[in-house]
C-alpha cells in the first residue's frame, strides 16, 4: 500500500527543503506523483498543500489497487466511482458493502473533503496531458459564463466567457461555521497556564488570523514603532504557511490594553528562551517552552496548536461543539460585521474591511462564507430600532 513520506534536504545557504512522497510498498517513489509533486513545488506551492496533494493521490492510488487499474487507463467514468468511494469510505458503485478486509474499509468523508480529491487527482492528469504522457482524459468540461450587460456603444450585449469545470464534483452544503461571545473567548484566556498561549488566543481572535499565519509569524514581521504585523507567505521549519494574501494588520488597539502589554512583556522577557533559539537558528514567535522537551525552543507546530485549544475546550466546558483556531477567525468577523451595522456602515464596506482583514483573495468569498452574519446583524439592528421607538 502506498505511503506518504517527507523528506528534508539541507541547503547550502543553511536552510532546510522539506519535500513529500507517495513510495509504494518497497519505498520507492511512485515516479508519475512523485514529478506531479516537483512541478507543484517549483512553481510554489506551500509545503503542506504538497503535503495535502500526497495525501490525496495516496487515496486515488489505493483506489487503483482495489480497482486492479493502471493510472494511464483511468477515464471520465473512474473518476464518477472513485469521488463515490472516496466520499462514503470504501463503497463501489457495484457493491452494497465495504470489503470486510480491514485495509479497504476508509472514514467517510465530507463533500468539501471530496472535492478536494478529486481536485488534486485532475490536477495531477492535466500535468501529464500537457508534457504529453498520456492522451486527454476529458475529465474537464466547458460552460459559458456570462459577465454583466455592457454599456456604451455595447449597450445590451453580454461577454462570453468559456470556463473550465471539473466534471464530477459533489455539492458542498454552505453552513455558518459559528463562533464564540466575548465571554467565552474572556473565559479560554483565563484558563491558559502560560502568557504564550494567552498571547495566541488573544491574536488569533483580535486579528482573524488563519493558525498558520500565526505559528509562521517571525519577530521581523513586527514593527513595534508602527504597530503592525506583517503576514509573509514563506516556507517555515514548523510547515506553518500564511494560505491568503500578504498583507499588513494594525496591533494599535491591542498595544492600548494594558493586560495585551503585561502578557506580551512576560513572554519576551521572562519566558521566551532567546539564547536558545539563538542557536537553533530560527527567529519564530511562538516556540516550544517546555525546559525538559527535545523541541525546547523549536516552533510551535500546527498540532500542538490544536492540542492546546482541545485541552482549554475540555477544562472550561464552554457550550460550543468543539474550540478550533479557524472558530476564532470565525468569531472575528461576526464580531466585525456587527460592529459595522451597529454603526450603520453598508454592506459593501464592512465586507471590504472583513476581507482585507482576513486576507480573501475575493470578496465573494467573504461575502459567502458570512452571509448568516449580515443576515443576523440586520436583524439585531432592526430589533435594536424598534425597541427605541417602543
Amino acid at each position: 500500500m502506498a505511503k506518504v513520506l517527507e523528506s528534508v534536504q539541507q541547503l547550502p545557504d543553511g536552510k532546510e527543503l522539506v519535500r513529500w512522497h507517495l513510495v509504494d510498498d518497497n519505498y520507492q517513489v511512485i515516479k508519475p506523483v512523485e514529478r506531479f509533486l516537483r512541478f507543484k513545488q517549483l512553481g510554489g506551492s506551500a509545503v503542506g498543500t504538497i503535503k495535502t496533494y500526497a495525501e490525496k493521490l495516496k487515496a486515488f492510488w489505493k483506489y487503483l489497487d482495489i480497482k486492479m487499474l493502471n493510472w494511464q487507463d483511468f477515464n471520465q467514468e473512474e473518476m464518477a466511482e472513485f469521488g463515490y468511494w472516496y466520499l462514503t469510505g470504501g463503497l463501489l458503485l457495484e457493491e452494497k458493502f465495504p470489503s470486510p478486509n480491514s485495509k479497504d474499509i476508509l472514514a467517510p468523508r465530507n463533500e468539501s473533503t471530496a472535492n478536494l480529491a478529486l481536485t488534486a487527482v485532475v490536477q495531477f492528469y492535466d500535468f501529464h496531458i500537457s508534457n504529453g504522457t498520456i492522451d486527454n482524459k476529458n475529465l474537464w468540461k466547458y460552460r459559458k459564463l456570462y459577465r454583466e450587460k455592457r454599456s456604451g456603444m455595447f449597450a445590451g450585449y453580454r461577454k462570453e466567457l468559456p470556463a473550465k469545470v471539473r466534471l464530477v464534483k459533489y455539492k458542498e452544503p454552505q453552513n455558518f461555521p459559528g463562533c464564540l461571545n466575548s465571554d467565552q473567548v474572556r473565559i479560554l484566556i483565563n484558563a491558559c497556564y502560560q502568557d504564550r498561549d494567552k498571547l495566541i488566543l488573544w491574536l488569533l481572535a483580535d486579528t482573524g488570523m488563519r493558525k498558520g499565519e500565526l505559528l509562521g509569524l517571525h519577530w521581523s514581521d513586527i514593527d513595534w514603532k508602527a504597530q503592525t504585523l506583517k503576514i509573509v507567505r514563506r516556507d517555515n521549519v514548523n510547515h506553518a504557511y500564511a494560505k491568503g494574501r500578504e498583507r499588513e494588520l494594525s496591533l494599535a488597539a491591542l498595544i492600548k490594553d494594558s493586560e495585551f502589554c503585561t502578557i506580551l512583556t512576560n513572554y519576551c522577557d521572562i519566558d521566551y528562551p532567546h539564547d536558545v533559539v539563538k542557536n537553533l537558528g530560527h527567529d519564530m514567535v511562538f516556540v516550544v517552552l517546555h525546559k525538559g522537551s527535545p523541541s525546547y525552543g523549536k516552533p510551535l507546530e500546527p498540532q500542538n496548536l490544536n492540542k492546546l485549544l482541545k485541552r482549554l475546550h475540555q477544562k472550561t466546558g464552554i457550550d460550543v461543539e468543539r474550540v478550533y483556531p479557524h472558530l476564532f477567525r470565525h468569531t472575528f468577523a461576526t464580531h466585525n460585521i456587527r460592529e459595522g451595522r451597529r454603526k450603520e456602515q453598508d454592506k459593501a464596506k464592512i465586507a471590504k474591511s472583513v476581507q482585507r482583514q482576513l486576507g480573501h483573495k475575493s470578496i465573494s468569498t467573504t461575502l459567502d462564507i458570512y452571509d448568516h452574519s449580515f443576515a443576523e446583524a440586520e436583524i439585531l439592528e432592526e430589533m435594536e430600532r424598534i425597541t427605541k421607538e417602543k
